[in-house]
């Protein structure tokens, strides 16, 4: 978008540009870019300029562009690339900000900024050994740059090198102590080595984490972190992740007193498996105004308020059932299926960041599945190439659209031998039912799982099946799944 000349152009130059940028005044900057450019339009530095500018407003097509035009009218200035490869970092293409980073490399850049890029794009990439090598070469260049810190740790996190990534995050904050970025972090390694009291009071972060995407709801009430007493009080109990957070914390509310009233608001999907739970409590959906509380507690808190320590987890053998006009109307389609009985879930939400992490693909899968057990695939959303493949099997169905809520899961999984999925929210579902459970867990898993055991304290009916390495998961599969599927030991569960 071109600006006119204004009247007053002929006071505007670099060095006003630039303390425009200085002091936060992207847009300012920008227009008097736009307004210099109208005369001189392959000026390096204006270009370079109104490329910062627009990156610092979000505009990063716009970015590109400017930034594209430098180069080429200077191709040889490493300064350059280098802010090329930031822009394109932004966009989230790093294999593409590695190849201009390192042309800026090559032709003698050797900035902090540089470096710190490098590594965090081969941290996008999961190449996490070569990232922390850039790290360490920005930290010898400038020992104080809190982000190098944070991402090293990030990558010695990925690695489940967590002693060494816990010194990345605490290097950090001697720094800048309220650095949210290196706390939030912090707060997963804590709970992932089963430091509960510290991890759960820094896991307090995400409410001011900006990349997190929760919303701390406003009441009147007040919050309860295990502070007040509560006898003859009501307490609201609310969602605030995704379905397997409200599956695995809700267990707590069977925590509290007789004489606490209880309100325990979640998704709609699940309101019906939180009435089966046998509380005094009122359930409502999270859409609904809640009656009148005298306080009120994130479900994902309650860890933190009842000072829960890895012995102290309640491990309820089940506290979740399927209503049984669930269970009634799929009863026909269990007693159909002869035999061995396993429900499968190949993959999770894709709007997960770590989906592709977490999750294995169903005809990665399918290979390794016995031929004589019948599966039932248990997600709710199946696509076109996942009916194309089960379309091929005889002994795989997919009743996705019958599924209408969590209840339905839950009554198949009820009806089912074994259930064997990915890290979501049927893997939570079918060990709060108390079925036998094998949760694929990623090679850097989420902290719940801990870091190397094959059971968690969490769910008594739990198998966890840890990837092998950070590449995919044949090898895991290959080894384990015959041993966990084997039908005669199926039959015996």
């Amino acid at each position: 978008m071109q600006h006119r000349h204004s009247d007053g152009v002929e006071h505007i130059d670099l060095s006003s540009i630039k303390n425009c940028l200085q002091e936060g005044d992207a847009k300012l900057a920008l227009q008097h870019c736009h307004e210099l450019l109208a005369d001189d339009p392959q000026n390096i530095q204006l270009l370079s300029f109104a490329a910062i500018a627009s990156r610092s407003l979000g505009w990063l097509d716009n970015a590109l562009e400017f930034i594209n035009l430098a180069v080429t009218v200077a191709p040889s200035q490493p300064s350059l690339y280098s802010l090329l490869g930031d822009i394109l970092l932004l966009q989230k293409r790093p294999e593409d900000a590695l190849t201009e980073l390192f042309r800026a490399q090559h032709l003698g850049g050797e900035s902090t900024q540089l470096n710190f890029n490098i590594g965090s794009s081969y941290l996008n990439l999961a190449n996490y050994e070569d990232a922390k090598v850039y790290f360490d070469r920005t930290l010898a260049l400038d020992p104080q740059m809190v982000a190098a810190h944070v991402n090293k740790g990030l990558a010695e996190h990925s690695l489940m090198n967590l002693d060494a990534a816990l010194d990345c995050f605490d290097a950090a904050l001697c720094i800048d102590p309220n650095n949210l970025d290196a706390q939030w972090n912090k707060s997963h390694v804590l709970l992932t080595l089963g430091k509960y009291e510290q991890g759960f009071r820094l896991y307090e972060t995400r409410w001011r984490h900006p990349q997190v995407i929760l919303k701390r709801r406003n009441f009147d009430s007040k919050l309860w972190l295990g502070n007040e007493k509560l006898s003859g009080k009501t307490i609201l109990l609310y969602a605030e992740g995704g379905f397997g957070d409200t599956i695995q914390f809700v267990r707590y509310a069977k925590l509290f007193d007789p004489d606490v009233k209880l309100i325990i608001q979640c998704q709609k999907q699940l309101t019906h498996l939180v009435r089966s739970m046998g509380l005094e409590a009122k359930v409502i959906t999270s859409g609904e105004m809640p009656p009148p509380h005298d306080f009120n507690c994130p479900l994902m808190s309650l860890p933190l308020a009842f000072k829960t320590t890895v012995e102290s987890i309640p491990a309820f053998s089940s506290y979740l059932k399927a209503p049984d006009v669930n269970v009634q109307f799929w009863q026909r389609t269990i007693e159909a299926l002869r035999g061995c009985k396993v429900g499968i879930v190949a993959r999770g939400n894709g709007s997960f960041g770590n989906d592709q992490n977490r999750s294995v693909g169903l005809p990665e899968l399918i290979k390794h599945l016995p031929h004589s057990v019948n599966y039932v695939l248990l997600q709710q959303n199946v696509s076109s190439e996942e009916r194309a493949i089960i379309s091929a099997y005889d002994n795989i169905i997919a009743p996705a659209e019958t599924l209408r809520s969590f209840s339905d899961t839950a009554a198949l999984c009820e009806g089912m031998d074994l259930i064997l999925s990915v890290d979501t929210a049927v893997a939570h579902l079918g060990a709060a039912l108390g079925k036998r459970t094998i949760i694929l867990i990623a090679n850097r898993p989420d902290w719940r799982w801990g870091p190397t055991d094959d059971k968690t304290p969490w769910y008594p009916s739990v198998s966890l099946l840890r990837q092998t390495g950070h590449v995919g998961w044949n090898k895991t599969l290959m080894k384990s799944l015959p041993h966990y599927l084997d039908p005669v030991k199926l039959s015996q569960v």
